[in-house]
């Protein structure tokens, strides 16, 4: 797995080819409580996330190197990105929380 990030003005990838069980099941944490907030995720959430994937890096870069590496507009997805991907490890697969045909 690999995350790009823009740090000191040069574009920086960062890898991890193992990934512990234990951030397998902070995943299922994070997933859990992101289906209680629904659509409308806190703050507070999104800041646990950004911590979520700093933690499935080994530390290798910071919350801090996240929020002013990635662009704005990328920045929901890549979480997202990251955080599926952990879980598809795991076994899991996501499924949207919209109801299509009601």
């Amino acid at each position: 797995m690999q995350i790009k990030l823009r740090i000191d003005g040069q574009e920086k990838t960062f890898t991890n080819d193992f990934v512990k069980a234990r951030v397998f099941r902070n995943a299922l944490k994070m997933n859990e409580k992101m289906r209680e907030e629904g659509a409308q995720v806190s703050a507070e959430t999104f800041d646990g996330m950004i911590g979520f994937v700093v933690n499935v890096f080994d530390n290798q870069f910071t919350v801090d190197d996240v929020w002013d590496g990635l662009e704005a507009g990328v920045l929901q997805d890549e979480i997202m990105r990251v955080f599926n991907s952990v879980l598809n490890i795991g076994g899991l697969q996501t499924t949207s929380t919209t109801t299509e045909g009601k």
